[in-house]
């Protein structure tokens, strides 16, 4: 019990020496927070492209099947959507879309900006770029190309736009308040860290507590700290 006591002590002394080296460096923290909070908000704001996302939505339908749906057939629906979801991205698409709106890009890196998605029957189309009505004229362009297209492609002609593109008015990202929450968190581990490091590589003793804890003894006096006014009120004292 004795043993356990003074392992609860030890442990309690050890974490006011970490509050108390928190406390003595607080204002390291806080700048360190506030520089990297301000750097991150200032990069985000004028450094970071903005990006713009534009969707559009298409329905399929099948015209064919009049009766109760089976399981069966369902995931042959299931195997159809994947493969427009393909199709939409694909060169042949994309090359006509790309001389539809005189775009400077390879079909490649046109994907890239691209996610063709579905839900159920219908086709979701997302596409970002760095001008909203870029966004807006490629996601609308695609889905009109896709819709003639696919009759020749797959034999398949019940896709029908849903919901076309709209231009955005605000970007998707940078997301500023994310990032400047995420600099304001990286500053402040940094002061902790500094903090500690630099109480580590401090080797000199400036407290009662310390000479105590160096040298396993209670201290008996203090000798106070003299300035030259001191001096001054000692002379004047003796004259008199």
């Amino acid at each position: 019990m004795k043993k356990r006591g003074m392992s609860e002590m030890e442990e309690t002394i050890d974490l006011e020496e970490l509050f108390h080296i928190l406390k003595k460096r607080l204002w390291l923290i806080i700048v360190l927070a506030l520089i990297a909070m301000a750097t991150s908000g200032v990069v985000t704001h004028y450094l970071i492209t903005p990006i713009y996302q534009a969707s559009t939505q298409l329905v399929v339908s099948r015209s064919d099947i009049d009766h109760a749906v089976t399981s069966t057939e369902i995931s042959g629906i299931n195997q159809l959507m994947s493969t427009f979801n393909q199709i939409m991205v694909s060169p042949r698409i994309l090359n006509q879309v790309i001389e539809n709106l005189d775009l400077e890009e390879t079909a490649t890196s046109l994907s890239d900006r691209m996610e063709a998605r579905n839900e159920s029957q219908v086709l979701i189309l997302t596409v970002q770029h760095e001008i909203p009505a870029v966004a807006h004229d490629i996601a609308n362009n695609t889905a009109e190309v896709f819709a003639d297209d696919v009759p020749d492609i797959m034999n398949f002609d019940n896709v029908n736009i849903l919901a076309p593109a709209m231009i955005p008015t605000s970007p998707v990202s940078p997301r500023i308040v994310m990032n400047v929450g995420i600099g304001l968190l990286i500053g402040a581990m940094a002061g902790i860290f500094l903090a500690f490091l630099i109480d580590f590589l401090d080797k000199t003793v400036k407290t009662e507590h310390e000479i105590e804890k160096l040298i396993n003894s209670p201290v008996l006096g203090m000798i106070p700290t003299m300035t030259s006014k001191d001096f001054k009120v000692s002379r004047v004292g003796r004259a008199s």
